[in-house]
């Protein structure tokens, strides 16, 4: 989606951010980096701001946040229409 259309929803990119942090083990400033460069609505401090929340580098002292994708998908995505369009 993000590369086709250039947007993704905050909702998927904390998902997303959160995948890979924590399920691929990339570091936050890569996948920071990435969105930078493909975001056409790119906002810095948004955009590093929700990088270091989701990786636990932040001022919030609980730590990192892991979403977990069964859960988000059964939350947001219920007939399945979001992942049949776009995780091919």
């Amino acid at each position: 989606e993000l590369t086709a259309t250039s947007y993704l929803s905050n909702r998927m990119r904390q998902n997303l951010a959160s995948y890979l942090i924590n399920d691929l083990g990339c570091d936050w400033r890569a996948g920071a980096a990435w969105f930078e460069t493909h975001l056409i609505d790119f906002d810095v401090y948004s955009n590093q701001g929700n990088w270091l929340y989701l990786s636990g580098c932040g001022t919030d002292p609980r730590g990192g946040r892991r979403f977990n994708p069964d859960k988000q998908a059964r939350d947001y995505d219920p007939d399945g229409s979001y992942r049949a369009l776009w995780c091919r």
